[in-house]
């Protein structure tokens, strides 16, 4: 009788452990993507997504990103490689306009941060916001900057409800990313 008590009060506290116990650690490996233009850290186990799903994924949109990693649409990081001209001098602007631009558009989001830091020796503006879309909300962070005089744009989303999973993960992408060149 005495283990039996004893035992109820462990198997609360070692459920009340691992309920507390942060999400799993996310490994993060290297990739370089956009013909080599690019160095950053991906989660493991995310793939490219096919050229099918994207064409189904954006068939209405204006534009399509150039590749997108995901892990079956719990979470994807986008690469948008733009024909718009950049530079250091120019990513101020670029952030300023995208933040105007979001904002009007996405009356009833969420923000909770935007600017330009310095990445890894690079001027590079953000916009972190949780924003609607079908059905549901999205945790968004869009980051971007020049490669080759060209301006790319990185957008990491997840669900609403998979923000305290992956926030950090998509903080640590951003601050991985290095352009070759």
């Amino acid at each position: 009788m005495k283990k039996v008590l004893l035992a109820a009060p462990i198997l609360c506290l070692m459920l009340l452990l691992m309920a507390a116990r942060p999400f799993a650690e996310v490994e993060l490996i290297k990739k370089r993507v956009l013909s080599e233009r690019v160095e950053i850290l991906i989660p493991k186990g995310f793939e490219i997504m096919s050229e099918q799903q994207m064409d189904f994924n954006y068939a209405k949109a204006q534009s399509r990103p150039s590749v997108i990693y995901t892990n079956n649409k719990e979470a994807s990081i986008s690469f948008a490689y733009t024909d718009n001209t950049a530079d250091q001098d120019m990513i101020e602007m670029y952030e300023a306009t995208f933040y105007k631009t979001y904002t009007k558009q996405f009356k009833e989001a969420k923000w909770f941060n935007h600017g330009v830091k310095e990445v890894n020796g690079r001027k590079v503006g953000y916009l972190e916001l949780m924003k609607p879309d079908v059905n549901r909300e999205v945790y968004t962070l869009v980051f971007f900057s020049d490669v080759e005089g060209k301006l790319l744009m990185c957008t990491f989303t997840c669900a609403d409800r998979q923000k305290p999973e992956w926030e950090n993960v998509a903080k640590q992408i951003m601050a991985s990313f290095k352009a070759n060149g």
